[in-house]
Parts: C-alpha cells; structure tokens; sequence
C-alpha cells in the first residue's frame, strides 16, 4: 500500500500519512460495521481517495499562489511594516471588497462565506439546503458577480484617489 501511495504522491512522508490515514479510516469503519466487501480492496480504495485528495489540494495551493503572485488575489494582511500608502491600498481593497460582497445576493454571500471557511461543496449545499450538484456553478457565478463589482468599485476608487493627487500638486 505504500508503494502504491508513494507511486500516486511521489514523496515518502506524504505516502506515510496516507497508509496511516488509511488503515484509520478502514478501523473506524470496521468498528461501525461498514466494512461490507474485501478488505484489501477497500484499503486500497481509501488510499487511492487519499492520494487523489492530497494531489488536489496541492493543485489548489500552487493555483492560489501563482494567483497571489500574478495579481489575481491580493492578500489583505501581509507580514511586516507598512508604508503609510500601503495602509491606505489595504483600507481601500478591504472597503471595496466588503461593499463588492454587500452588492450580491445572500444565497451567493453565504456560499462563498461557507466555502471560504473550509466547508466541501456537498457541505456548502447540505448546510443551505441546496442541490449539491449546482453548487459549483453558483459559487463559480458569485464569484465572477463578485470580481466585476470589485473591479469596478477598486478601479473607481483607484480613479478617484488619482484624480484628488492630481489636484494636490
């Protein structure tokens, strides 16, 4: 099993985890009495959901990154001092975006607000009662709802801020 981790992964420690995570996972449902068919096969199968889970969350991390990098997401709290214009770009992206988030309906608000917070989609459509199979696609339309109001709200401000130093000097 950990040959076939370490094959899905390509790192030892991460195919540890997953042989670990797996044998727990297939006690607990030993315990409760789920373990209806070969037990091999389910370990594997575990392993195999495992490793798929962890190649999609590292898909994600590199994806964010190049994001943050790119200029796609600004990260609101960024590590050491600021200059005084840096407090107000932070001050100003942070109004924005809270008034870009008023502006959309409380359906796409709540489900972007559950699916930041960690929640899976199936746990974002069972905890507002909706179809799992359209969470995607809602959260997906909130998002580019979200994006043209930021846009057009943070490039308006940024207008604005432009014109005002303008007339300054």
């Amino acid at each position: 099993m950990y040959r076939y981790a370490y094959a899905y992964v390509g790192n030892p420690e991460e195919a540890e985890e997953i042989v670990q995570e797996s044998f727990l996972k297939f006690y607990r449902m030993l315990m409760a009495g789920e373990v209806r068919e070969h037990e091999r096969a389910l370990l594997f199968r575990l392993a195999r959901n495992q490793a798929i889970d962890l190649v999609r969350r590292r898909a994600t991390r590199r994806q964010f990154t190049q994001d943050v990098q790119g200029g796609k997401l600004v990260i609101l709290n960024p590590a050491g001092p600021q200059t005084p214009e840096e407090i107000l770009l932070k001050k100003e992206v942070r109004r924005c975006a809270d008034e870009a988030l008023s502006r959309l309906n409380s359906r796409d608000r709540d489900c972007l607000a559950l699916r930041r917070s960690g929640l899976t989609y199936r746990e974002v459509a069972e905890a507002l009662n909706l179809n799992p199979k359209s969470i995607g696609q809602i959260i997906n339309r909130a998002l580019l709802r979200f994006e043209r109001v930021y846009e057009q709200l943070f490039g308006r401000a940024n207008h604005e801020r432009g014109n005002r130093d303008t007339r300054r000097r």
